[in-house]
């Protein structure tokens, strides 16, 4: 210490330092954070010297301000904005904001609100990295309150919010959304019922997005009329690696846009338009496309009522691909046949990438997998050909009717949810005079009209499997007695799925 600083420290000039006397007051803002602020009157002016007291009078004054830590979880937030709100707060989500980096709340019954005070909280948190809210029914309210809380995160990099019913108002909302947060990397938005009219609010968005990896549109009503709109943000996007269209309406027109659109990509690696119209005419266009596209990895055209002339349009695209490892092209109308005349110039080839071609729900005589089949993955042993019927777990299993039958009943299943109807209401479409029973017939014209893909020996496994009774007709009990009966075979697969990769992870 200098001799002058500490002379002056010494000297009666020094200061005479006075205890702040005021206190906090702390009040929640209308977005649910907290803030503090220090209130006072004016210090009044200090005598130097003190009057004498009496011992017992002295008191010691406690100048020390208490600090509050500042709560960097969102937790407080969160049960501060449920009060605010008027909802009940969540011990999961509170759990989950201090401890975590995923909240996973999908078919948790948020509703608007609910939605709403969480993203409060996720404005303050900077540790949560994936969000699924997906089948929240959050409505319009809740969509918008996503995309403010998203324009002002930078730390969640996943968002899922499908099946939120979303329509017009929230593609615009998702719109504005990708437009601020320039963080995001994977987005599912599936089955919030937008249309060719709503492509234009967020497709330009997602074009020029300068991070999205992972984009997932299935299960909406996009068709032909946007299908231009898609080939431009196919074309130019140059970081999206996988995207999914699959359980849209496109048909041929729109099949050769997005074919289009992937022939000029030099990013993608994984495309899904299954369970889509492309028929032989849109098959044509996509294996035109990968006989010139140098990065796709793997093609999904499952269930795309693909025929002779579209398969055998595929396979000669890819004769030459080098770079395509998986092509998905079973549930499609493909006869031994054509699969045969297809095979013939894939022996012919010196070298094959693919390592996995999947035609599943394609039968094949036992004849053919000897003289075609075994001779093919001979040549290229990495190659694995799926065919026959599949479970859940795709792999191949002998064909039963009630094995297709149940797996035919779960499209159907699958359908009546995309269509947001009940299964009496599809019924009553193919019961004309209301008599709660409809013959063979009825049942394969109802199927028709209704597009639901399935085919013609699908239909006839589902008919023998629905019938319990055999008399020749299918009765609504029947149908609402197996549909029950799947739904709760399914949920009992799922959960043992979950618990097998459970115990693979633990090993």
């Amino acid at each position: 210490m200098s001799a002058a600083k500490a002379e002056y420290l010494g000297s009666s000039n020094f200061p005479t330092t006075q205890p702040f006397k005021g206190r906090i007051r702390e009040s929640l803002s209308l977005d649910g954070t907290s803030t503090a602020t220090l209130t006072s009157s004016p210090i009044p002016s200090i005598s130097i010297q003190k009057a004498p007291v009496e011992d017992d009078q002295e008191t010691v004054l406690d100048i020390s301000v208490p600090i509050i830590n500042y709560d960097d979880t969102g937790q407080k937030t969160y049960e501060r904005a449920c009060k605010k709100y008027g909802t009940v707060p969540s011990s999961k989500l509170l759990t989950k904001l201090g401890e975590e980096k995923e909240i996973d709340i999908k078919y948790y019954g948020l509703g608007p609100i609910g939605t709403r005070a969480i993203c409060v909280a996720l404005v303050i948190n900077n540790n949560i990295t994936k969000v699924n809210i997906r089948g929240n029914n959050i409505d319009k309210q809740g969509i918008l309150y996503i995309q403010k809380m998203m324009s002002e995160n930078m730390s969640i990099t996943e968002l899922d919010i499908s099946e939120n019913k979303l329509g017009s108002y929230g593609a615009k909302c998702v719109g504005w959304m990708l437009q601020d947060n320039k963080y995001i990397k994977r987005i599912s938005l599936s089955a919030n019922e937008f249309t060719d009219l709503d492509a234009h609010f967020f497709l330009k968005q997602i074009e020029e997005h300068p991070t999205l990896e992972y984009v997932d549109l299935s299960r909406n009503f996009f068709g032909d009329i946007a299908a231009p709109q898609f080939e431009s943000m196919i074309s130019e996007n140059q970081q999206i690696l996988d995207l999914d269209l699959s359980w849209n309406e496109f048909r041929v027109p729109g099949a050769k846009h997005l074919a289009d659109g992937l022939k000029e990509n030099m990013k993608l690696k994984r495309f899904n338009v299954s369970w889509n119209g492309l028929d032989d005419g849109g098959a044509k266009a996509f294996g035109d496309c990968i006989a010139h596209n140098a990065v796709l990895k793997e093609l999904d055209v499952t269930c795309t009522r693909i025929g002779a002339v579209g398969f055998v349009s595929i396979i000669n695209g890819l004769c030459k691909n080098e770079d395509l490892d998986v092509i998905r092209i079973g549930k499609n109308n493909l006869l031994e046949e054509y699969v045969k005349a297809a095979f013939l110039p894939l022996m012919e080839l010196q070298s094959l990438k693919l390592t996995l071609l999947d035609l599943s729900e394609v039968m094949l005589s036992e004849e053919f997998v000897k003289a075609d089949i075994e001779p093919l993955k001979e040549k290229f042993p990495e190659l694995e050909i799926i065919h026959g019927y599949t479970d859940s777990y795709g792999k191949r299993k002998m064909a039963g009717f009630a094995d297709q039958g149940e797996d035919a009943l779960w499209t159907i299943k699958e359908y009546i949810e995309r269509q947001n109807l009940t299964v009496a209401q599809l019924f009553a479409k193919f019961d004309e005079d209301g008599s709660n029973s409809v013959d063979y017939d009825e049942f394969r014209q109802g199927i028709k009209e209704a597009k639901i893909p399935l085919t013609s020996n699908q239909v006839d496994s589902l008919i023998k499997y629905i019938d319990i009774d055999g008399d020749g007709d299918i009765d609504f009990s029947e149908l609402v007695l197996k549909m029950k009966e799947i739904t709760h075979k399914r949920k009992e697969e799922e959960e043992q799925r979950k618990m097998d990769e459970s115990k693979k992870r633990t090993y």
